[in-house]
This record gives structure tokens, C-alpha cells and sequence, in this order.
């Protein structure tokens, strides 16, 4: 956790790199050399190896709906013929089987090629036409179709193709769907067994998967460097006694890849498809274990691995980022993005940004207007772009937040909390203003809170300590946060307190080195002259200042706004939206809390247990707990105990005043926790006034990464710091190379549990977008070729034509008294593709079958023919 670490007891490894000495001045010329061509050579031996053992032939029989968990995905849970009473349509089977979706996958290991799949299916229908069955490889190369006879059946399929593929093969399976008479479930077909064979052709072998290959290669690597001794002085001691270790370990690797991997295990069949990957990583770990500290005593490797560490990770989260986001095609269905409407047609021109909203300030809507020419104008893709750059600023800020606190190696464990965070990941992807405003807050609270660092760092070198410019960078951001939403108004209340309570001790004391004199003045007047102060209201005033001019000019009213609305839904309309229409717009607040004083406290109340965590009071099943969704377990229990850690270290206050005003004690660091816990405070007061959602409390995750990593670094000092006591102070005694592990070992197992984080946020927004959209849009974008459009006929309130991936490639629906002559008027003007809503009925086209691109669920993608 600390910056500083000197390990004595350094391994042989590394001894071997640093101690050895040759008569010759360029002995690094036969040694690394040496050591390079012993490398390669580990790992063209496991390279080999596991080419060699793909040669056996396998095969693997899986009993559909029997142990079947490591092979079928996306099936229905299985059937039993054994459980009265029995349908008809389980006769014939083996006794277990799987009712298969309109899409199911089959997962196999990377067994080798040539190969083969034989699936034993039924496909029964009530009274119905049997399905047309679909299997695929991999979801691309398609292996056959066919139309099922109503019968028990077997087909079998060639796999000779996709060599290339990282990990796993998996065989898709696409059926028409019917539903079940007993439980109107939408089923495709039963499958009852799934073999899958591999052997060699006639006089052939059998082709290894190049990944597989290349992960048992890096495995003997990592075994070679785990393993590998200095040679013996007994040069008569044999190659095979000096590496024996190395030898059995990778042959160990070799008989679990062929056992657990290739084979269907013999005990249980559960073939462990992410084996090799799994024990490269391990072996990594080791690695890092046994030489990470002494690499870390090296002053050059501790600041490239510190300071590199941190953007290169930035850049890998915002690429992953990036890339989940090419999944999110358009609205996802939850209430996150329902307002995303009013801001993409605010962002349409100038004139529409700039207009009074009780509701939404201008800040987001300017944004989305500022980028939409960069995306086609797309607001669609231009608020994707939006949400992904301002979660890389979050965590930037983030990062500077935490080395107001903390050292830079517990910075880097914040900021890692904070990124793997799922509730962080999902505002990542999800399109408003949520991240932006997150990212505005952090940053404004991370360059107040930075001051005192710059204070101390010019103390030090004694010079005078002026910071100026990031305190009106600062009120520059707090303001920028409020034109985004209204609630960012605490910002200037929060930084008005920081800045009377933390900028008086310090100019008060620096008051005998100005000509002015400060002290002449009663208290009062040091306040409401305070630079930081005046610097901060006037950085904040800056940014806001168009948001309260409109508002002065449109409304008469700097502050206009109708937030009250959103109380009265709470405390009296019970959060229906139905009843939006029952109060006005223009309620007021004081007449709210008036009508009815308990109900108003009451619903306010609960509101602030619901983000702690109800207990026995709340007869709910489930609480809600909001800070502890903020981060992953157990990072968010780690938060908790960290800023009850800072409660206490406020309420303890040193009695020397020269502590008190000093800009480097610890007591002032003490202050910046009390800063931060107002600041939450205040938030949450405040956001918790009319109903509390998750995503309103998104800038405190920061906060609380901050928190957690504070408790490890306090653990990390109370273990292996002497002077344990002074709390504040970085000095840190000798660590052992024991000291170094254990540490590592902690973090690498906090790592662990929080790194399916992020897939869990991405998949939750992605797997909630509607499926038949998501099919059709991924369509229209095989289809259209660039400078293609179509015309969407679909229902107004459906985002697939106005908010998705492909709403700049949509023409307007022409202006006709029927469909059919509008859409010769579309073909008129050059548009290519018709996007119809199939509930309508067919398209009001001369053959629509002929023209029919594709059908996903109710919306039928159609060529238009040329005028």
C-alpha cells in the first residue's frame, strides 16, 4: 500500500540477473542469451506437448438434461420422464431432457479437427407444422438445416472450420418456436443427446487449436521461470535432476489438459474449458508472488509499475468499455434511459438547448449538441461517446480525489475498486446525464481537496503557498455539474463550507507574512473576504452562469426550477406515474411539506434508511442498502469501516495549535475527511427529498472507493509500520519480502473478487435492451451499405428508429395520404430499405416476400425496389 519499499532478502532470480559477474565486461553477451535460448526452448516444449496429446481421438456423450451444466447454455431447465404426470412427448427419450429456445448453444472444448456433432432431437408440435431447425458453428458457419419430422431424429454435422477461435466452440441452435399447452412456455425442440467426436481422417492427424497450443507454451514458460535453479557447481550432476521439478509439473499440466479438457472427465463429466488459461494465470500469480518484491525494492521498477500502472489501466477499461458499447444498440428497457428522449430533442438545435426546464438544466442537452456533428447526427451514438469519455474523466478525478488521502500504490487500489465496480460499468454504457454529472462533481471535489497537497508540496520548498488557479478550476466544475443537473447546487454549499472552515486556519495563519493586515479584521470580515472562497463562488458562478441567465430572462427566476413536482410523486402520489397529471408543474415545496408535515418527514425519512440500510423496521422482503451497492463486495463494506474510520479521526482534534494550523499534520488531513463526509452528507439530504433510485447516488461511489482503500492502507500501516500510532504519517520501516507477499496475496485475492464487476454491469445494460429490436438493428447494420438510408414505419414510442445505432441512416417517413405512396415517394428520393412493424400487418409492397431481408420478432426489414 505505501510508496516506499526496500525488500532485503531478494530471490535467487533476481540475484542471478544482478550478481552475477563474468571476466568479460560484456557478460550479459553469454548469459541472457543463454537464459533466452532455455526459455524458448520451455516453451516449445509444452507447445509441443500439447500437439502431441491432441492426436488421441475423444469423444465426448452428453446426457441432455442430465449432467449436462458444463455443455448447454441458453436451454430451459430439464424435463424428467420419471415425474408423474409424464407428457407425451418425453416418450422414446432416455428419461432426461431439454426443451431448446427459439436460440440454444451446446459448449464444447477445443477437442481438434476434423470433428463432428450428432444431436438426437424431437421436434413436436400440437397440431402444428414441425420446426425449421437451424445449427450453426460458433454463431457464423452454418453446419445444416433442416426440417424436423415430428419424431425422435439424429443429425450429424462436419466441423472442419474456425480454427482460430480464442477458447471453446460452441454449436448454435435456432428453431421455429411453438408454446406448451401445460405452462405457455415458447419452446423449439427437444433434445435428448449431443455427441461429440474427434479422430483423425483416413491417414491424417488430427489439427490442433493454435490457442490451446500457444496457452500450453506459456504455462511450460512460467514453469521454467517458477522452477528453474542456478546451474550446480557438480557440473557432472545431469540436465534431468537440475530441472526434474519443471519436468513433472509440466507433465502434470499435460495430463490434466488431456483428462479435464480433451477427454470427458471419467468421474464426472465436467470438462474444464478454461483449463490451460486458468493454470497460465495461476502461474502468473506465483510469479508475481515469489519475484514481485524484489522487483518492487528497485526504485525505476516501482515508478514505472506506479505510475504507468494507472493510465495504461484507464486506457485497457476504456477500450473494454468501448467495446461492450458496440452492443448497446439502442434504449435499454429499465428507467435509466427513459428520459434520454427529452434531452435528445432539446439537443436538436441551439434554440431548443437553450430554454428554461423545471426539470432538466441545459448542461447535458449542450453537450449532446456539441458532439452530434461528430456522429452523423446521431444523438444515439453521440451520447454512447458522452458516457464512455466522462467515465474516464470520473476515474481520473477519482484517482487525483485519492491522492489527496492517500499514497499513489492505495490510489491505485481505489481507483481499481472503483473501475470494476458493476454500478460504475452500467453508467459507463447507459446514455445520460448520470456519468457526465458524476464526473463533474468528482473533479471538483478532487481539485479542492488537492489543494492542501499543493499547499504542503510549496511549504516544503518554501515557497508561498497560492494555489489559486485549481480553486477556480474547481468552482468551474461544481458549477459545470449544477447546469448539468440542479442537484449540483449542493456543490457550492459544500464548497463555501470547505472553503470558510479549511482556508480561514490557513490564511490566518500566513497572515504575518502579507502586508495586509489580516488580523485587523474582525472574524466576520476574514470570512466573506476569504480568496479561496471569493475564487471558488466565482469559478462556480462562471459556469452556471448561462443556465441562470436563461432562467432570469425566460422565467424571472435565477434558480427556476420544478424539482417540487418530483416530491409531491413521492410523498403523495406513491411514485405512480400515471398520477403525474394530478398536481402542476409549478407546485412549491413549502406547500408540500405544509399539506402534511409527517407524511412529507416520514417519506424523507425513509428515503435516507433506504440508502444506509433498513433493518427490522422496513417489513419489506428485501432492503435496499443503496451505499452498499456502490461497490462490490467486499469493497463496500471496506467503504463503510473506512468512513466510520474517518468520523473518528475528525472527532479526535489535537489541542496544539500549531498542529491546527499547520498545512502538512496530520489534523489537516483530518479536516479533508470531514470535508468529504459533509459533502455526503449534504448529498444525500438533499437527493433523498422526494424518491431515491440507485443512479442519483452515483457521485458518491468515488467516494466511497476512496473509503475502502483508506481501510486497507490503514490495516496495511497498523501491520507493518512501527511508528503505527501517527495515523497520518507516511514513514515506513523496512519491509520483508514476506511483508511484500502477503500484501500482494491480499490484492490479488480483492481482485479476484471484484473482477466479474465489470461483465456483470455490461451485461445487465446489453441484456435488457428488447431482443427483437436488438435482432433487427443488428440487421439493418449488415444490410445497409455506407450512404444507404431507409424509412421506418414503427410505433411512435419504440427508440429503434429515433434512438439507436442506425436513427442517422433514417429518412423521414414522407408526407402521403396512404403508406404505399409514401413509400413510392421514398424510393423517389433514393432511400433503399423499408423498417416495417409487422403488427400492422404485410407492407404495402408489390411482393413483399421477394423483397424481405430478414424478420426479427415484429419487425420485418424490406429492399425497395427502384422507382
Amino acid at each position: 500500500m505505501g510508496d516506499d519499499v526496500r525488500v532485503h532478502d531478494q530471490e535467487p532470480f533476481v540475484n542471478r540477473l544482478h550478481n552475477v559477474r563474468f571476466a568479460s565486461r560484456d557478460w550479459w553477451l553469454v548469459y541472457f542469451p543463454r537464459r533466452f535460448l532455455a526459455l524458448l526452448g520451455a516453451m516449445a516444449l509444452g507447445a509441443v506437448l500439447i500437439a502431441l496429446l491432441y492426436q488421441i481421438p475423444v469423444q465426448h456423450t452428453v446426457d441432455i438434461g442430465g449432467y449436462d451444466t458444463a455443455y448447454v447454455q441458453g436451454f430451459y431447465d430439464p424435463q424428467f420422464a420419471d415425474i408423474a404426470p409424464v407428457p407425451a412427448y418425453l416418450d422414446g427419450s432416455d428419461g432426461s431432457v431439454r426443451w431448446t429456445r427459439a436460440v440454444s448453444f451446446l459448449l464444447f472444448p477445443q477437442a481438434g479437427l476434423p470433428a463432428e456433432i450428432t444431436l438426437r432431437l424431437h421436434g413436436w408440435r400440437n397440431g402444428e407444422p414441425a420446426p425449421q431447425v437451424t445449427v450453426l458453428l460458433n454463431g457464423r458457419a452454418e453446419l445444416g438445416t433442416f426440417q424436423a419430422t415430428g419424431d425422435w431424429e439424429e443429425h450429424t454435422f462436419p466441423i472442419n472450420g474456425d480454427l482460430l477461435k480464442a477458447s471453446d466452440i460452441f454449436i448454435e441452435i435456432r428453431s421455429d418456436t411453438t408454446q406448451l399447452p401445460d405452462d405457455g412456455r415458447a419452446v423449439g425442440v427437444l433434445l435428448d443427446q449431443a455427441v461429440y467426436r474427434v479422430a483423425p481422417s483416413v491417414g491424417g492427424l488430427i489439427a490442433p487449436y493454435p490457442s490451446q497450443v500457444a496457452y500450453g507454451a506459456l504455462a511450460a514458460s512460467l514453469l521454467w521461470l517458477l522452477t528453474a535453479r542456478r546451474q550446480s557447481s557438480d557440473e557432472r550432476q545431469g540436465w534431468w535432476r537440475r530441472y526434474r521439478l519443471f519436468w513433472g509439473l509440466l507433465a502434470l499440466v499435460g495430463f490434466l489438459f488431456l483428462i479435464c479438457y480433451r477427454q470427458q472427465p471419467p468421474l464426472y463429466p465436467f470438462p474444464l474449458r478454461w483449463l490451460l488459461p486458468g493454470i497460465d494465470l495461476g502461474l502468473a500469480t506465483l510469479l508475481l508472488i515469489r519475484y514481485g518484491p524484489a522487483l518492487a525494492a528497485r526504485q525505476s521498477t516501482q515508478s514505472i509499475l506506479l505510475r504507468g500502472l494507472v493510465p495504461l489501466g484507464i486506457v485497457l477499461w476504456l477500450g473494454a468499455v468501448l467495446l461492450a458499447a458496440q452492443n448497446h444498440l439502442t434504449l435499454s428497457v429499465p428507467g435509466v434511459e427513459k428520459d434520454f428522449s427529452v434531452f435528445a430533442n432539446r439537443s436538436a438545435s441551439l434554440k431548443d438547448v437553450f430554454q428554461a426546464d423545471g426539470f432538466y438544466n441545459l448542461g447535458y442537452p449542450l453537450l449532446l449538441w456539441l458532439v452530434r456533428p461528430l456522429t452523423g447526427d446521431n444523438a444515439f451514438l453521440a451520447a454512447r461517446w458522452i458516457a464512455a469519455l466522462s467515465s474516464v474523466l470520473c476515474l481520473l478525478a477519482s484517482y487525483v480525489l485519492a491522492r489527496a488521502l492517500l499514497p499513489r500504490g492505495s490510489s491505485a487500489v481505489a481507483l481499481g475498486v472503483l473501475a470494476l465496480s458493476s454500478f460504475v460499468v452500467q453508467y459507463a454504457l447507459y446514455v445520460g446525464s448520470d456519468m457526465p454529472f458524476a464526473a463533474l462533481v468528482t473533479l471538483s471535489l478532487a481539485l479542492l481537496l488537492r489543494v492542501p497537497v499543493i499547499e504542503s508540496a510549496e511549504a516544503r520548498s518554501g515557497r508561498s503557498a497560492r494555489p489559486w488557479l485549481v480553486i477556480g478550476l474547481a468552482g468551474l466544475a461544481a458549477g459545470s455539474a449544477f447546469l448539468v443537473r440542479h442537484i449540483g447546487l449542493v456543490l457550492l454549499v459544500w464548497g463555501v463550507i470547505h472553503c470558510l472552515v479549511y482556508r480561514s486556519r490557513l490564511e490566518d495563519s500566513q497572515a504575518a507574512d502579507h502586508h495586509f493586515h489580516w488580523r485587523s479584521l474582525p472574524a466576520w470580515g476574514r470570512l466573506l473576504i476569504s480568496r479561496s472562497l471569493l475564487l471558488f463562488s466565482a469559478g462556480f458562478l462562471l459556469a452556471a452562469l448561462p443556465q441562470l441567465l436563461i432562467n432570469t430572462v425566460q422565467t424571472g427566476n435565477p434558480l427556476f426550477n420544478q424539482q417540487a413536482k418530483n416530491v409531491w410523486l413521492a410523498v403523495y402520489g406513491n411514485i405512480d406515474w400515471g398520477r403525474w397529471d394530478e398536481a402542476a408543474n409549478s407546485i412549491r415545496l413549502g406547500e408540500l411539506i405544509l399539506r402534511d408535515p409527517g407524511r412529507f418527514f416520514g417519506n424523507w425519512r425513509n428515503n435516507l434508511v433506504g440508502f444506509v440500510g433498513s433493518g427490522a423496521e422496513d417489513t419489506s422482503e428485501f432492503g435496499r442498502a443503496i451505499q452498499l451497492r456502490l461497490l462490490g463486495w467486499p469493497a463496500n463494506w471496506l467503504a463503510v469501516i473506512g468512513l466510520l474510520g474517518w468520523l473518528v479521526a475528525v472527532v479526535r482534534t489535537p489541542t496544539d495549535e500549531t498542529q491546527r494550523r499547520s498545512v502538512t499534520s496530520t489534523y489537516a488531513r483530518r479536516q479533508l475527511y470531514g470535508s468529504l463526509l459533509i459533502f455526503i452528507l449534504l448529498y444525500t439530504v438533499v437527493a433523498s427529498m422526494a424518491f431515491v433510485l440507485p443512479r442519483f447516488f452515483l457521485p458518491l461511489a468515488p467516494i466511497y472507493a476512496v473509503a475502502a482503500a483508506w481501510t486497507l492502507w490503514t490495516v496495511w500501516k497498523l501491520t507493518v509500520n512501527d511508528q503505527w500510532s501517527q495515523m497520518g504519517v507516511y514513514p515506513f520501516r523496512k519491509l520483508s519480502s514476506q511483508a511484500v507477499r502477503v500484501s500482494l496475496v491480499i490484492g490479488l485475492f480483492l481482485l479476484a473478487l471484484l473482477w466479474g464487476g465489470f461483465d456483470t454491469g455490461a451485461r445487465y445494460v446489453l441484456t435488457h435492451q428488447p431482443a427483437d429490436e436488438v435482432a433487427i438493428l443488428r440487421l439493418a447494420q449488415e444490410t445497409l451499405q455506407p450512404g444507404e438510408t431507409l424509412v421506418a414505419r414503427v410505433s411512435a414510442r419504440t427508440p429503434v428508429a429515433k434512438y439507436s445505432v442506425i436513427a442517422h441512416r433514417v429518412a423521414p417517413w414522407p408526407a402521403a395520404s396512404s403508406d404505399q405512396t409514401a413509400l413510392k415517394q421514398a424510393r423517389a428520393q433514393g432511400v433503399d430499405y423499408l423498417l416495417w412493424d409487422e403488427t400492422a400487418g404485410p407492407p404495402p409492397l408489390a411482393d413483399p416476400q421477394a423483397g424481405q431481408v430478414g424478420v426479427a420478432g415484429s419487425y420485418g426489414l424490406y429492399r425497395l425496389a427502384p422507382p
